[in-house]
């Protein structure tokens, strides 16, 4: 006999189980658009592919994963199309159009033998959570699909060697699950586009951009897809007070140390300079994935690690010189390393990252 709390324990983990079983079933979480697997089965092989409207709206960007290469939305996908066999009869003065579920108007749909413009998002990680669609049925055929949804969406295209003044590319891509011999997918540019109240602060999200283009789908074949685009730049005012301008404190703090006359406190100092060039490092690495590449910011720190670190065995190597006996040619060398070669050095270096880097 198991004792009451592992008893417990085991039926609040069945719980638990069932509960992510229903939520895993449950309609409201989609990989598919226009309802469940099997739906999009063609009923017919058309003598010319059928047009459909896409628009798609992003109303909220949830998150930006920089690490995972991914991030989520709350966005709009409209479709737009027309078949004559979905036409009825308006009695006296209704109105020419009704709304209705999804799952009314896909067993219509079926009833009539129509193809339904069944759609993917290629991109999509994991499910689709909609959280309202709705079908609008005009009386003559025509039929618009309004689906808003909270999807998480890849983006392999993201490259960090500009980093922080890096722009990166944001895809959400429409695509037909029927080869472009049943549809041809269409931009519908005035339903498209980045909301006003996009909630992201990281982030300048700017110059959305609608384009159809053929892609080979799931069946193999070319198959019409329809993807909306975007750019964004960082808020560049963080990384300027809170990275780049401690960076050039401590350059200052570096080079002050050649005003001193100990030679020991010089190394002690530079030591510490080395320790907080560190620190910076592992702060970075924590919001970047695992890169097989060097960012502008990763430069800039790796060369000021390595002058800095060559700074404290030049002050090891001066301080020898002064304990030998030497200490005029110490301070002839100690001159020139003051006035030329470390505000040169960095100078140069600098030079080189930036046009390496950003130009």
């Amino acid at each position: 006999m198991l004792p009451f709390t592992s008893r417990l324990s085991a039926s609040l983990a069945l719980l638990i189980y069932a509960a992510l079983a229903v939520l895993a079933l449950s309609p409201s979480g989609h990989a598919m658009g226009f309802g469940e697997n099997g739906s999009w089965e063609p009923y017919y092989i058309p003598d010319q592919p059928q047009t459909v409207g896409v628009g798609i709206k992003v109303d909220q960007i949830t998150s930006i994963d920089q690490q995972s290469e991914n991030f989520g939305i709350v966005g709009t996908i409209i479709l737009k199309f027309s078949d004559p066999r979905l036409t009825y009869e308006v009695q006296g003065n209704q109105v020419p159009l009704r709304t209705m579920p999804l799952d009314s108007f896909i067993k219509i749909a079926r009833e009539k033998q129509v193809n339904l413009p069944s759609f993917i998002l290629s991109n999509q990680q994991g499910r689709r959570f909609v959280q309202q669609d709705m079908i609008v049925h005009h009386a003559n055929g025509d039929i618009l699909y309004h689906e808003r949804f909270t999807a998480t969406l890849q983006a392999p295209h993201f490259n960090f060697r500009r980093y922080p003044f890096d722009k990166q590319k944001f895809f959400i891509e429409v695509q037909a699950l029927l080869p472009d011999t049943h549809f041809k997918l269409t931009p519908i540019e005035d339903l498209s586009g980045l909301g006003d109240m996009l909630g992201e602060e990281e982030w300048i999200p700017h110059n959305p951009k609608l384009e159809a283009i053929t892609v080979q789908g799931p069946t193999g074949l070319d198959t019409s897809q329809v993807q909306l685009s975007f750019e964004a730049n960082r808020h560049i005012q963080f990384y300027a007070l809170r990275i780049l301008l401690p960076l050039l404190i401590i350059l200052f703090v570096s080079w002050a140390t050649f005003f001193l006359e100990e030679y020991r406190r010089r190394v002690d100092m530079a030591n510490a300079n080395l320790l907080v060039f560190v620190a910076f490092n592992f702060a970075i690495s924590t919001t970047l994935p695992r890169l097989g590449y060097l960012t502008f910011l990763d430069s800039l720190l790796v060369g000021m690690f390595v002058i800095t670190g060559s700074m404290v065995l030049v002050n090891i190597a001066l301080r020898r010189l002064k304990l030998n006996g030497r200490e005029v040619l110490a301070k002839k060398i100690d001159r020139y390393l003051v006035i030329w070669v470390y505000p040169l050095t960095y100078a140069g270096f600098l030079f080189w990252a930036i046009r390496f880097y950003l130009l």
